[in-house]
This record gives C-alpha cells, sequence and structure tokens, in this order.
C-alpha cells in the first residue's frame, strides 16, 4: 500500500508530458506511441540514398596515369576526387538530417521512458501482489495434495480390509477438506478485496488529481473572466471617454459656427452702413451738384443781363449804375421841385410800398431757400430711416436664414455622429483585432526538417481520410504536392460534388495549419472586389474575407505553416480583372506592399506597411476551384500560363486499411526544403521528361502549333522531381485508379505536365482537326513508348478524346 502512494505521489510529481497531433499537447494513446516507435525504427531500418552514393564512392576506379597526357591523368584523378568530395558532402548532410531527426525522437522517448517507469512500478507492485497471491494458493495446494495423498494410502488400507475405518477416516478428511477449501476461498475473497481497495484508493487519489486539475482549470477560468470583465470595463471607459471628446469637439464646432455666423451678421451690418453712407453720399454730391447747377444758372442770367446793358465789366457797370442813381436822383429832384406836394407824396409812398415790397420780396425768397434746405435735409433723413429699415428687414432675414441653417446644420452633425465610430478607431479593425488576438499570437511547435515525401504522401491519405472523411488517391496526392512545388495559383476542375474544395481544406487539416473559403461573386470587376473598399463616411476599411484571410495567414501563428485561400467558383467573374494584382505579384515578386488605402488612420495593423499596405505572404497557396457550364467563364491563356492546373476523378477511391502515422506540423521551410531535395535527387527524371516533349516538338507545332514556353520549362524542373519523390514506393489498389495504376511516378508527372501543360493549349483552337489531333496522339503513344515510359498516357488521352468530341459536336 506504501509502494502504491509512493508511485502515485512521484507520477504527481513528474507527470508525463502530453502530446496531441495538432501541435499542442500530444495524447499518451498507444496509437501514438506506436506510431512515434515505428518512426524511430523507419528511421533507423531506412538508408538514405545520399549516403548509399558516398558509400558507392569508394566504389569508384582510380585514375589511370599515362604519360602521354599527364595533365588529363590529373585533371580525372581531380575530377574522382572532386566527386568523392561532393558525394561525402551530400553524405554528411543527409546524416545531420538524419541526426537532428534521430535527437527528435529519442526526445519524445525520453518524454515516454517517464510515464513509462511510473507505469512499470505499479506494474511491479501489482506484480508483487500477484506473486504472493500465486505462493499462497501455491501453498494451498500443497496440503491439498497431501491430504488426497493420504487419503489415497487410506483407500489402500482400505481395500486389504480396513473398509470401515477407511470410510470414516474419508469422510473425516473430506470434511477437514471442504473446511479448509472454504477457509481458502475466505482468504482469496479477503485478499480480492484488498486489491480492490487498493485499486479503489489508487482511482481516489487519479480522482483528486482529476479534481486538482480541474479545479485549476476553473481558477483559470475564474481569473480569465475577471480579466475579461476588466477589459470590458476598460473599454466601456474608453468609449465613455471618446463620447465625452467627441461631444466637446462638436461643442467647440457648434461655438465655432456661431461665431462664424456673428462675424458674418457683423460684416453684413458693416457692409450695409458702408452702403448708406455711400448713398448718403451720392445725395449730398447731387445736392451739391443741383446747387452748383443753379449757381451757375443764374450766372448766366447775370452775363446775360450784362451782355444786354453792353459790358462784362462788373466794376464800369456799378460806376454806370452809380452815375445812374445820382442822375436819377437829380431827376428826382428836378420833377419833385416841379411836382406839387401831393404828387410828390404819392410818389414817396410808392417809393416806400416799393422798398417794401422788395424787403418782403428778400424775406420771402430767404425764407424759400430756408424751406428747399429743409426739404432736401428731410429727404435725406428720410432716406436714412428707409436704409436703416432696409438694412434691419435684411438684418432679420439673415438672422432668421442663419438660425434655421445653424440647427439643420446640429441636426446634421447629430445624425452623422450618432453611429459614426470615433475617428481614432483603427482604420482595419478586424485586422487589429487579430493582432490581439492570443491564439494567433502563439506559433506552436513545428518541425523544420526531416519530411520524406513517399511516406508524406502515404501518411497524408491516411489522415486526411481519418481527419475530414475524404479519400484521395495517392496519385492524386502526389500531383497536388508537385503543384505546390510549381506555382503558388492552383486551378482545380471538374464537375460538382467530387471534392474540389474539401482537398485543399482536408490537406490543411492534415498539416495543422488552416484554409480559409473565399466565394467569388458574378459581379466581381476589380481588385476593390477582392480586398475591400474604404468606407470614408464611416472612417473605416469595409475588410472582405479574402483580406482578412491574406493577413491571418502573416500573423505568428501561420506565418511559418503552409496557409490555403480557396476561391470557389474563381471563374464566375474573370480573375484576369479582380485577380490581376495577385496574378503579377506571383509571376514578379517585387517585395512591395499591396496599397489600399492612400492614407493611414487610428491604430494600424502590425503588418501593414505604413498603415497602407500589405505585403503578400511567402506561405500561402491560392486554390481556385472552377465548374465548366454555362454560368461560368473561361479562363484566359494568362491565368493558365501562371496556375496548376488539375483535375479530380468523378469517383472516389477507397483507402486501403493502413497505418501510417499522423502527419507532423512541418513548417512551409520544411516543405520548401522536401521540395529542393527532390530536386536534387531526381534531375534525370527531369531530363527524361523533358527528352519526351523534345521528341514531341516537331510533331506539337506541325498538328497543334503547340511549343513550350521558358516559363512552362521552369514549371517541368519544379514539378516532375516532386511527383517522383512522392509516387516512389508500392501502393496498394485504391479500386478507381482511372487506368493509371500501372504509371510510376516518372510516367505519372509526364503524362499529367503533357496533359495539362503542354496540349491544353490546342483547347478552344478549332482550326486544329480532328484528324490533326489524330496525328498527334498516335505521335505521343509512339514517343511514350519509345521513351521507356511505364503504363499508358491515360490524361493524355482524356484530352485528346475531349478535343475530338468537342469538334465533332
Amino acid at each position: 500500500m506504501s509502494r502504491n502512494k509512493k508511485s502515485a505521489s512521484r507520477r504527481r510529481a513528474n507527470p508525463p508530458i502530453p502530446r496531441n497531433h495538432h501541435g499542442g499537447a500530444p495524447s499518451n494513446s498507444a496509437a501514438d506511441d506506436a506510431a512515434e516507435v515505428q518512426m524511430f525504427l523507419n528511421l533507423a531500418s531506412t538508408q538514405d540514398p545520399k549516403i548509399l552514393n558516398a558509400a558507392k564512392a569508394e566504389e569508384l576506379p582510380p585514375p589511370v596515369w599515362s604519360e602521354d597526357d599527364p595533365e588529363g591523368s590529373l585533371q580525372r584523378a581531380f575530377d574522382v576526387m572532386d566527386q568523392r568530395r561532393k558525394f561525402y558532402e551530400v553524405a554528411a548532410t543527409a546524416a545531420d538530417e538524419r541526426t537532428r531527426s534521430a535527437k527528435q525522437l529519442q526526445e519524445r522517448l525520453a518524454e515516454r521512458e517517464l510515464s513509462i517507469d511510473a507505469d512499470r512500478e505499479d506494474a511491479a507492485q501489482a506484480s508483487s501482489d500477484a506473486e504472493e497471491l500465486r505462493t499462497q494458493a501455491a501453498e494451498k495446494i500443497a496440503e491439498l495434495r497431501e491430504r488426497e495423498e493420504r487419503v489415497r494410502v487410506l483407500e489402500e488400507d482400505a481395500e486389504t480390509g480396513f473398509r470401515s475405518a477407511a470410510q470414516a477416516a474419508r469422510l473425516k478428511l473430506d470434511k477437514e477438506l471442504a473446511e479448509r477449501r472454504a477457509k481458502f476461498d475466505q482468504e482469496l475473497d479477503l485478499e480480492r478485496s484488498k486489491s480492490v481497495e487498493r485499486l479503489e484508493e489508487h482511482e481516489d487519489l487519479i480522482t483528486e488529481q482529476l479534481n486538482s486539475m480541474r479545479a485549476e482549470v476553473e481558477r483559470a477560468r475564474a481569473r480569465l473572466a475577471d480579466e475579461q470583465t476588466a477589459l470590458e470595463k476598460q473599454r466601456e471607459e474608453i468609449t465613455l471617454d471618446r463620447r465625452t471628446v467627441l461631444g466637446r469637439e462638436i461643442a467647440v464646432s457648434r461655438r465655432e459656427s456661431a461665431q462664424e455666423a456673428e462675424v458674418e451678421a457683423l460684416a453684413a451690418v458693416a457692409v450695409s452702413d458702408a452702403q448708406r453712407e455711400t448713398h448718403l453720399t451720392a445725395i449730398r454730391a447731387e445736392a451739391a451738384e443741383q446747387l452748383n447747377a443753379d449757381l451757375g444758372r443764374r450766372l448766366t442770367e447775370l452775363e446775360k443781363a450784362l451782355l444786354k446793358l453792353g459790358t462784362t465789366d462788373p466794376v464800369r457797370l456799378l460806376d454806370e449804375l452809380e452815375s445812374l442813381r445820382t442822375a436819377n436822383s437829380e431827376l428826382r429832384n428836378q420833377i419833385a421841385a416841379r411836382l406839387n406836394d401831393d404828387d410828390l407824396a404819392r410818389l414817396r409812398s410808392v417809393e416806400e410800398r416799393n422798398r417794401e415790397l422788395s424787403n418782403e420780396r428778400e424775406r420771402l425768397s430767404l425764407a424759400l431757400q430756408q424751406l428747399k434746405g429743409n426739404v432736401l435735409a428731410n429727404s435725406i433723413n428720410n432716406l436714412k430711416v428707409r436704409q436703416l429699415e432696409d438694412a434691419e428687414h435684411h438684418y432679420e432675414v439673415m438672422s432668421r436664414g442663419y438660425e434655421s441653417r445653424i440647427a439643420e446644420l446640429q441636426r446634421t452633425i447629430e445624425t452623422i455622429y450618432k453611429d459614426r465610430p470615433d475617428p481614432r478607431s483603427p482604420l482595419f479593425p478586424q485586422c487589429v483585432s487579430m493582432d490581439d488576438n492570443a491564439m494567433l499570437n502563439d506559433p506552436g511547435v513545428l518541425l523544420d526538417d526531416g519530411i520524406d515525401l513517399s511516406s508524406f504522401a502515404r501518411s497524408l491519405q491516411s489522415t486526411m481520410f481519418r481527419e475530414s472523411e475524404r479519400a484521395y488517391r495517392v496519385n492524386d496526392i502526389a500531383v497536388f504536392l508537385g503543384g505546390l512545388a510549381m506555382a503558388r495559383l492552383h486551378l482545380l476542375e471538374g464537375m460538382s460534388g467530387i471534392g474540389k474544395t474539401s482537398l485543399p481544406k482536408a490537406f490543411a487539416t492534415a498539416l495543422h495549419t488552416d484554409c480559409a473559403v473565399v466565394e467569388v461573386q458574378a459581379g466581381w470587376r476589380d481588385r476593390t472586389d477582392l480586398f475591400g473598399h474604404h468606407n470614408t463616411f464611416e472612417h473605416r476599411f469595409e475588410e472582405s474575407d479574402f483580406l482578412q484571410a491574406l493577413y491571418r495567414a502573416g500573423t505568428p501563428r501561420y506565418r511559418d505553416r503552409p496557409f490555403f485561400i480557396v476561391l470557389d467558383e474563381m471563374n464566375l467573374s474573370r480573375p484576369e480583372q479582380y485577380f490581376s494584382v495577385l496574378l503579377s505579384k506571383l509571376e514578379n515578386e517585387d517585395g512591395k506592399a499591396i496599397q489600399l488605402v492612400s492614407s493611414s488612420a487610428g491604430r494600424p495593423p502590425a503588418q501593414f506597411e505604413n498603415g497602407i499596405g500589405l505585403r503578400l505572404p511567402g506561405n500561402v497557396w491560392f486554390i481556385g476551384t472552377a465548374n465548366q457550364d454555362e454560368s461560368t467563364l473561361e479562363f484566359a491563356d494568362k491565368t493558365y500560363n501562371r496556375a496548376h492546373l488539375m483535375e479530380l476523378p468523378s469517383h472516389r477511391p477507397k483507402v486501403p486499411n493502413q497505418n501510417s502515422g499522423s502527419v507532423q506540423p512541418y513548417s512551409s521551410d520544411a516543405l520548401y526544403k522536401a521540395f529542393t531535395k527532390a530536386r536534387d535527387v531526381h534531375q534525370d527524371a527531369v531530363k527524361k521528361v523533358r527528352q519526351l516533349i523534345h521528341d514531341l516538338s516537331g510533331d506539337l507545332w506541325e498538328q497543334g502549333r503547340v511549343q513550350m514556353s521558358p516559363r512552362v520549362e521552369e514549371q517541368l524542373r519544379k514539378f516532375v522531381p516532386v511527383v517522383v519523390a512522392a509516387r516512389q514506393g508500392q501502393h496498394p489498389s485504391e479500386h478507381h485508379d482511372y487506368n493509371d495504376a500501372d504509371q510510376d511516378g516518372l510516367a505519372l508527372a509526364a503524362d499529367h505536365f503533357l496533359a495539362y501543360k503542354v496540349l491544353r493549349a490546342i483547347r478552344g483552337r478549332y482550326d486544329v482537326t480532328p484528324e490533326r489531333i489524330e496525328a498527334l496522339q498516335d505521335s505521343v503513344l509512339l514517343h511514350w513508348e519509345a521513351n521507356g515510359m511505364a503504363g499508358l498516357p491515360t490524361r493524355s488521352t482524356r484530352v485528346f478524346d475531349e478535343e475530338r468530341r468537342r469538334r465533332e459536336g
């Protein structure tokens, strides 16, 4: 009992490290243990071809020295030494790779041994208890055997004459035997109960550990809930602060608007006063001009009177007037002297009357001038009053207009700012939220090396079927891996429902990474339909699903893993229009970011350059699915030339029962390293496929006007080695083999590349007649056999049959 408690406490102190196939903590299941042990045995038993080649370097014949050609002999010797050096370097690299893989497996085995040791101690304790029970049972059995022996002796004695005594002794012994058997059963039941108690105690300890772990989880959840509550409070406070600042900004804006209205009103009054002064000045000027005209007219009359008098000199005229007055006075005196008193009195009264009338005329004339001046002043005052009334009315009208305009602007501002986000909020809120996501900031555990493409393809097949319940042939998986090495744009064609979208999703699940599906719409025309657009009214960028997936691919969680973006039904619209930016980037990566906005605002996403653009991550593959029906468009040659084309079979295969283990969480660098290694190892395969296409080049041009471009040449160099490496080894029957089961990796790569990258150029060209297609097909079959290709070119044959049916209607 004490040993059980010690072993249990030791297990609690040193718990085994959990693991699983998702890159987090691996499970302790027997299947995972067996898989890791099998990987270790495979690593130990597999002979690396690089090391075998290095071993063959020792078998190279030494160069023969020739006195006639010493320089050639030295050159041959140096060539042999250089060849051996290369072999040894390759062998050393392979040995280092195997050493690193072995170390990783040893670390895992060491972790397993920690948990196995604890299980062994429990097993030893259980074995010890069982051994004690076996010893006791053996002792009891020995005693029973002794009793039986005594009984047999007594029976022999009974046969010789002591039957009655023997019978009594036998009954006594049977009774004693029954008692001992009952006692033994009781002891055995007691030991069993004790064992059950020990097992229950062990289960109680395990339950206690589980409860402790659950309590820890609950406490962690409680802490997380408290932190979330605190974050919510902080968010509410920030929201309140933002609203307060926004209210202050609105109040300041309103005060500025009121001040502007007041300034405009004062300016209007000042303009009205200036206009009134100008008008008064014009009236004064008009009155002065009128007075000047009157004076000029009187002056003209005086000048006319002077002319009538025959002189223009006023002094002379005065002298003459004075002389006339003197003469008149003299004449009056003379008349007065001649007139009588009555006449003289009448004359003097007339003169007096004349003087009074003259004075009255003078007074009336002065009064008239004063009245005219008053009338003019009253006219000016009345004009001023009317102008002031007009200005006051204009001011009232302007005031009412400004007040209504201010009220309207206030309502507009309230409507605008009611649901408008804070101008300091992020322009790309979804991308910024990914920066704060704890899961996306955890890179996890990845393997950067050690992919064997042959076993990798078989493991992918079984893992994809086990994890996603999707069955795919090894040939299709090998072709898909070759496409990943050839291009970052894939086109999956075929009838609906055959698993075009499911293939990349299941592939991503098996690789412990992610696959985002973006549904293409028929109305897409430019890059804004793919990436999204800037909503200036709401002050944020409408982030599309594609942009969010592209940004997620660059987060710490996925930036070192292969990431797949599926453009579902890619040919509903023309990718040459909405996908043109990425087509250019995939062809010639210039290292520049894809600009989405002209200026940044708020908190920028971490991956954006200057807050306005996003680089294309190097770990992303774009996979477009395409249905060929009346609702879709035909891809342009620009898209086909830059993409890897693949058609999936219409029937799913039957995946054989095999235990290939789970696929490890490999990084994208590990995948690229495996592709590079395949190109180094299988260069001869590239030469053979290139030779096949070279032999066909004459007929290809003569019958179909088809020739290979430098881009297609480069794609062949990347595609063929990976397919050959992934297709190596024997594969069990998958039922639906589509007549390519007899093809090896070389024939599979040659057939697929010839069908979808070379022969596909004749599709839709009706100048290639059925007779030319027939001749071209015969040439392909002839050179296929001449170049020693395994099986038949089934994919190329399907292309010829389809084009023949297309032309024959």
